[in-house]
């Protein structure tokens, strides 16, 4: 089964790192990550203005999300230094694609002879290897640039979009969607990590003509200064603005407890349900609404449960497969 995950932040490695140990249990897998490069702070924006390049922070986590976890090399490139004051905040993966960038001039490269050194179970994409600023445009009609400025409370985003605009997608980008078998989007933040990918030049047109199946996985909690009173519906809503061919949306039913939940309220954040009108809402825009039990119990902050969520998909994909390619088919004429 070839599943290709879209997104970056700590939401597609949670995915990543479930279908990883299904793999390693006997799945027959091939795992591909699409990653955005549109990051903009700490390590990783310090790192893309000195070196002029694509954001490497996501690509990052991603490939260490399917490397070995046992592995000395998987546990360096998670390791981030304390001191001196020049290093510190600096994760050491995010310097070592920095040098490689700065060894082969591509940033493809790079990522690809990260890759074959972490010996990853999968692979990952970035989902252009130019150097993008994201921008949004808010609802007042004040704009921001670059992404960790895009977040501000008060403010309802209107749009987003990449700078220069349209960027070629990297190489192998294209062709791992177009011959998935699933395709993932998220979970992860809404504009600031999922669609930075569709903003790619080919990227949403070779997602809508692909036979793959199409899953949205929602966040469990909505974001403060970029989702803020966002119900499920609402975001995928706008997931279907920039990509209006999702098939699946995936819910969260389990209950997120009462102290993970005050943490999050006292930070402005408000827990995502899956509730009945929500899940009409997304039936009538002609998608599937899908609740499961997915949060990691085992967690102090919400995050998906990585196994059951893999599993989920997987399970999704079989289930599903047969009747969207049928679907496909007899939309494009064959």
């Amino acid at each position: 089964m070839r599943i290709v995950g879209v997104g970056g932040g700590t939401g597609l490695p949670v995915l990543l790192t479930g279908l990883k140990e299904l793999s390693q249990a006997g799945e027959q897998l091939d795992i591909t990550a699409i990653v955005t490069v549109a990051d903009s702070g700490g390590s990783t924006g310090v790192l893309r203005e000195a070196f002029d390049m694509p954001a490497m922070g996501d690509v990052r986590k991603c490939m260490i999300a399917l490397a070995p976890a046992r592995s000395v090399l998987t546990s360096i490139c998670r390791h981030r230094f304390e001191s001196p004051d020049r290093f510190a905040g600096h994760s050491f993966g995010n310097l070592f694609l920095s040098a490689l960038y700065q060894m082969s001039g591509s940033f493809t490269s790079a990522v690809r002879q990260a890759c074959d050194l972490l010996q990853l179970n999968g692979r990952v994409l970035p989902a252009t290897d130019r150097p993008v600023t994201l921008c949004a445009v808010y609802k007042d009609g004040c704009i921001a640039r670059e992404e960790s400025n895009i977040p501000q409370i008060g403010r309802r985003i209107r749009r987003v979009w990449l700078e220069p605009t349209l960027p070629p997608p990297a190489p192998g980008v294209i062709e791992a969607i177009e011959q998935a078998d699933v395709i993932v989007l998220g979970p992860g933040s809404l504009y600031t990590s999922i669609i930075p990918n569709l903003l790619v030049a080919g990227v949403p047109e070779a997602v809508y003509k692909s036979y793959a199946v199409k899953i949205y996985v929602t966040n469990l909690m909505t974001q403060p200064g970029e989702t803020d009173g966002y119900s499920a519906a609402d975001h995928l809503r706008v997931m279907l603005e920039y990509i209006p061919c999702i098939d699946l949306c995936v819910l969260n039913s389990s209950r997120v407890g009462m102290p993970v939940a005050q943490r999050y309220l006292e930070f402005g954040s408000a827990i995502v349900a899956a509730t009945p009108e929500d899940e009409d809402e997304i039936r009538r825009s002609g998608v599937v609404p899908i609740a499961s039990s997915l949060l990691d119990d085992g967690e102090v902050k919400a995050r998906h449960d990585p196994a059951s969520l893999a599993h989920l998909v997987v399970s999704l994909s079989r289930g599903f497969s047969g009747v969207t390619q049928i679907i496909c088919m007899q939309e494009n004429g064959r």
